[in-house]
């Protein structure tokens, strides 16, 4: 689970949403408060900004975070605020309690954890006297140690070097960051790390300079333990490996931050490790549960040491065991991983009767949490939300998809977290249930139909998973409406293009907020850093899903968008920015609004040059710029495109495929720009564009694998992707558009085995960037059919051997298209689907409704898929496909 989302998740129940809308129920009194002549506010997402309109900040420099605990922090920015009208300075500071427990939660990132309010003094001088003011000021109070930064004596006051303007530049994955200028002028990334450093060049007054010789100095205290390796890390501290000595056993040692990991109630991480060693004392010797070491505290930190428990978590036993991530997954594998499965719940509750016995509610139950040792045995691990049966406290954290709603108590608690599990196991969808209580139900009906479990297995499912008038949880009424009709358009045996085509448009109408100015359709959280606006996440992309489709576009929500793109901020992109707006409104008949963005967007930011890649960078912007030359008749535009293709070209090229930094696939990759290459040959005929898109092609190969299945897919870390966005299939594409004009490619070799990995039966999300929706979708545009005229082919017979290989494709696609409705939640009784991590709905093209819409209408009705995927029917005139070495083809009679 990307713990990212969890704030998204707060502020509706149905779809992501801005954290600032769930922090405005408690708003502090300062961010209305009426400002003195002279000062000026402005919003920046969570935080509120207060400036003196005659001051004008440098773009850089040292800032001051002052850190707060909750019950301190109305006190705590009342003097903030007080000081900084009175002496000039330019501050934010966090809009709400709610957002300020959010910053300082388990799972926020450690290294913005803990700034509540931000300080930007002018020169050493002020800066320093804002922090010889304000400290005594502040004395006393508490807050968590901001761990990015360098703490300034002993109160809440922390000192960094970094950005006051927001500038962006790329690091060296390719990722758009916030930027410092070095020296030279150029930008660089603001690394806003776990751990506090000043890039070399930075300039450092005296006084900052012995206080980081105060903090290098050698501590008092040390840790008994050395510390082998990093088992985890979170808001709450870390989760090491280590022994006392080299005679002795490995121990874990679970670290605990003051004030910092809080839940739901604002309880920190000290508190509940204390907890789970008073839990862990009233356990020993009972089976399933670490042995109890030691516990002790070290500088500000406390540790709990306990028993090293060998083995692989829950999660990772599926991972390797799971047979329905493969092509085919034959009845003996399916047989023997139930038989496992089964006897894996009799164990984990046999641990769970014995814990209950003593009286100690365990709390948190899911995958990572239970631990398979070497000989079989269950362990439970992480007992910090664990708690007396006899003075029971609710957990106020938990994994989504395992935590028993409101109307569960007590022991209750765990036993819904082991239906979840029992659900889990064989269909990992565990959250969906969370998010529509009926879904459990229709899970339980697919295990018992796919796998062959005991009678009365998904028995404790339906009771501990569906909705019943005494727990507590009743259905919302906007969802399952329909169920069964909703759940027939996809898992008939036949499909009935027309009746699905409207159910999801009508289904993505019903989401549209046209009163909203910042969002059109509910999408993923990345509408909320990237812009609502684009291909990926935003309005464009749901409404090209719509047109291309055939599904129709409502004149209201084109109109919502061009008046967006006149007056929002705009930056380059294909799919996260501009440039993907621009070819929109161009489909959709709005060319005149479509060229003004494109000329705001002509100007490049020296300070920040686009990547190479297609979602944002020259590649996506080279396809754009390519569609509007051939529109508008503009041969600048051609030329300007070109010389994007190949800079990204380049740059790539330069790096090589052995660094691994850059992400692999469409979106991210050398792919992305191989496409680009592709279509700028078929608009030139430049044959050096398509032995150049070759080269990059082969460069995401090299980062491809086969697996045991034979199947090749993207390796990422530990990963294995065969997704369209940074998986194989991605590359698939791309290496399917290089064909059409160079069969005999070397990588004509990749074709069958990345097909292979686009049919496993399971999918964990539907969309279409990281999910089935993708693979379904390539799948169908990369079936046998007919040479585009204008390529130098001539249609072979057809052979049984291509009608034997036709027939598994459609095989493929028709079990795509029923399994969707694994994952189809009905949305006002009307198709809909949840977005990555599952956790709520959304209507965009890359995680929601309009991805699935877009890739069904290519498997069902050949319309469309992403935008220069397919083939695009002639070359230019005098451009035939080569079948042996690139060269240039002659001119041949009969080409369109």
């Amino acid at each position: 689970m990307d713990n990212r989302y969890e704030a998204y998740a707060y502020a509706d129940p149905i779809f992501y949403d801005s954290p600032r809308r769930w922090g405005a129920q408690e708003e502090f009194a300062a961010v209305t408060r009426p400002l003195p002549e002279g000062w000026e506010r402005g919003d920046l997402e969570i935080w509120a900004v207060v400036r003196p309109t005659d001051v004008h900040l440098p773009s850089q420099g040292w800032k001051i975070h002052v850190s707060s605990c909750a019950e301190d922090a109305e006190a705590v920015l009342e003097q903030v605020y007080d000081y900084c009208l009175r002496e000039r300075v330019t501050f934010k500071f966090l809009r709400g309690m709610p957002i300020l427990q959010m910053q300082n939660s388990k799972y926020s990132p450690r290294g913005s954890s803990g700034k509540f309010c931000t300080l930007y003094p002018l020169g050493d001088g002020e800066l320093l006297r804002c922090l010889e003011e304000l400290g005594p000021l502040l004395a006393g109070r508490r807050g968590p140690y901001i761990l990015s930064d360098l703490r300034w004596g002993e109160g809440p006051l922390f000192l960094r070097y970094g950005g006051f303007a927001e500038r962006h530049c790329q690091n060296d994955a390719g990722q758009r960051v916030l930027a410092l200028e070095d020296p030279e002028g150029r930008l660089v990334p603001d690394v806003r790390g776990a751990g506090f450093s000043v890039p070399d060049w930075a300039p450092v007054p005296p006084f900052v300079r012995a206080a980081i010789a105060e903090r290098d100095a050698p501590q008092a205290t040390t840790l008994p333990y050395t510390v082998e390796r990093v088992l985890h890390f979170s808001n709450a501290g870390g989760v090491y490996l280590g022994r006392k000595d080299a005679d002795s056993p490995q121990v874990v040692l679970k670290e605990a931050r003051p004030h910092a990991g809080l839940d739901q109630r604002g309880v920190d991480a000290v508190t509940r490790l204390h907890q789970e060693h008073d839990m862990l004392a009233r356990l020993a010797g009972s089976p399933g549960v670490p042995e109890l070491h030691e516990l002790l505290t070290v500088w500000e930190h406390h540790f709990l040491v306990q028993e090293f428990v060998e083995g692989q978590s829950l999660s990772e036993w599926l991972t390797a065991k799971y047979p329905l991530i493969h092509p085919d997954a034959d009845d003996g594998a399916v047989a023997e991983y139930t038989r496992e499965a089964v006897a894996i719940v009799d164990r984990i509750e046999h641990v769970l009767k014995a814990m209950h016995a003593r009286g100690v509610v365990f709390g948190d139950l899911h995958p990572r949490n239970l631990i398979i040792r070497p000989g079989g045995d269950i362990c439970f691990i992480d007992f910090e939300l664990a708690s007396p049966v006899d003075a029971f406290v609710r957990p106020a954290l938990g994994a989504a998809g395992f935590t028993a709603p409101r109307g569960y108590t007590g022991p209750e608690i765990d036993l819904y977290g082991l239906a979840a599990i029992r659900l889990w196991l064989f269909l990992p969808l565990a959250q969906l249930p969370t998010l529509d209580a009926g879904k459990g139900i229709e899970l339980a009906d697919v295990i018992e139909s796919r796998f062959p479990v005991p009678p009365g297995y998904t028995a404790e499912i339906r009771r501990m998973l569906a909705p019943s008038p005494d727990d507590g949880r009743t259905p919302r009424p906007e969802l399952g409406l329909r169920r069964a009709e909703t759940q027939a358009l996809l898992s008939g045996p036949g499909a009935d293009w027309p009746a699905i085509r409207d159910s999801l448009a009508a289904g993505i109408g019903a989401m549209a907020t046209p009163d909203r100015d910042d969002r059109l359709f509910p999408g993923d959280i990345a509408q909320f850093t990237q812009g609502s606006l684009g291909l990926a996440h935003g309005a464009a992309g749901v409404l090209y899903a719509l047109h291309v489709t055939g599904a129709g576009t409502d004149p209201d929500h084109v109109r919502w968008l061009v008046d967006a793109a006149r007056t929002r901020p705009a930056r380059p992109g294909l799919y996260t920015g501009g440039h993907g707006v621009a070819y929109t409104l161009d489909l959709l008949g709005e060319r005149d609004a479509a060229l003004g963005l494109l000329e705001r967007l002509a100007p490049e930011d020296p300070d920040s040059p686009p990547g190479p890649d297609l979602s944002s960078g020259r590649a996506g912007i080279a396809l754009t710029l390519a569609h509007f030359a051939a529109v508008t008749d503009d041969r600048d535009l051609l030329d300007t495109a070109l010389v994007h293709a190949r800079t990204a070209a380049d740059e790539l090229e330069k790096e090589g495929p052995s660094s691994g930094r850059r992400k692999a696939g469409l979106m991210a990759g050398a792919s992305g720009v191989a496409l680009a290459l592709v279509r700028l040959y078929e608009q030139t005929g430049d044959h050096v564009l398509l032995e150049r898109a070759q080269t990059l092609l082969e460069l995401d190969l090299e980062r491809c694998v086969t697996a045991a299945d034979g199947t090749v897919q993207v390796l990422d870390e530990y990963r294995v992707l065969p997704y369209i966005e940074t998986g194989s299939t991605g590359i698939g594409l791309a290496l399917d558009a290089l064909l059409v004009h160079h069969p005999a490619s070397p990588t004509a070799r990749f074709r069958a085995p990345i097909s292979r990995a686009a049919e496993p039966e399971f999918i964990i999300q539907p969309g279409l960037f990281n999910g089935r929706a993708g693979l379904l979708g390539y799948l169908a545009l990369t079936r046998p059919r007919p040479c585009p005229p204008g390529t130098g082919h001539s249609p072979r017979p057809r052979t049984p051997e291509d009608a034997e290989a036709a027939a598994h494709r459609q095989t493929s696609l028709d079990r795509h298209r029923r399994l969707l409705a694994l994952h189809q939640i009905s949305y006002q009784g009307h198709l809909a689907f949840p977005g990555d991590q599952l956790l709520r709905l959304s209507a965009d093209l890359a995680t929601g409704s309009a991805g699935v819409l877009l890739a069904l209408g290519t498997a069902l009705a050949d319309t469309p898929f992403l935008p220069w995927t397919g083939a695009t029917g002639a070359a230019r005139p005098g451009v035939a496909a080569d079948t042996g070495r690139l060269r240039p083809a002659p001119a041949a009679a009969g080409h369109a």
